[in-house]
């Protein structure tokens, strides 16, 4: 017990710029909180797991590597990569000690989601996302007897200009959706191939929501749906409550031993 506590505090000492910088953007307005409830939630699953195991070679030896990286690359990486570096390392350590994976990857998601990423992925993935959305959800809507057209994020319908705009990029939708599959993989210790099946429907069920609620959005924001202005939100909860759903369900699915 005495060699875990030392190893996982080693760990955290290593790694005290990644925790500063974690502080700082957390408090600066820069970028949503949510990570902090992904990093309460692994430690509520982790006092309620209550074991402690001696880490394993394979983790030690896998976390001493990512280590390395971290300190030769320290100078020229930015943060939120060291601060990815950091987390893997010590989800190597929580698996072994906790779990007694080499890798449990509930947990490298929880610590990674716990990361303020929020901001970075509405900025280099929101415009592609929404570029894609906006093309399928045109093919759907033209399919269906809808001539419409996209350009760029713009949805073109006889005459009338329809925006996809940033909220449409679902990554706030897929945040959650991850979180949500990551503490049910964590909670139930699911193997690596499990998590990342799971992970990948996950993926993809927001990904088809997220077109799904462009589709409908079109028939609200075109008019041809006479709607009140709380439509909009209406419709995002709706298709979020349905991806929420599947993905317990894959889980319930997966538990009763469908999916290995």
């Amino acid at each position: 017990m005495l060699i875990t506590k030392l190893f996982l505090f080693g760990q955290l000492l290593c790694f005290w710029p990644v925790w500063r910088w974690y502080g700082l953007r957390m408090l600066d307005g820069s970028d949503e909180p949510w990570g902090v409830l992904a990093l309460v939630t692994l430690l509520v699953l982790l006092i309620r797991k209550g074991s402690w195991n001696k880490p394993s070679n394979q983790a030690m030896f896998f976390s001493s590597i990512i280590a390395a990286i971290y300190v030769l690359g320290y100078g020229v990486m930015p943060p939120l990569f060291k601060g990815i570096l950091a987390v893997i390392a010590i989800a190597f350590s929580i698996s072994s000690i906790c779990y007694k994976r080499t890798l449990q990857m509930g947990v490298v998601g929880l610590l990674l989601l716990s990361l303020p990423l929020i901001a970075s992925l509405q900025f280099y993935g929101g415009f592609p996302i929404r570029v894609i959305t906006a093309f399928v959800s045109s093919q759907i809507l033209t399919l269906i007897g809808f001539e419409v057209h996209p350009q760029g994020t713009l949805l073109y319908w006889l005459g009338e200009i329809i925006a996809v705009d940033a909220p449409c990029a679902g990554i706030k939708m897929m945040w959650t959706g991850l979180y949500l599959n990551f503490t049910l993989a964590t909670w139930r210790n699911l193997s690596f191939l499990a998590t990342w099946l799971s992970t990948s429907f996950t993926l993809f069920s927001v990904f088809i929501g997220n077109i799904l609620r462009a589709t409908l959005l079109f028939f609200t924001e075109s008019g041809l749906v006479n709607a009140p202005d709380m439509a909009h939100q209406a419709i995002g909860i709706l298709v979020f409550t349905v991806i929420t759903l599947a993905i317990y369900s894959f889980h319930r699915i997966n538990k009763r031993g469908a999916i290995i």
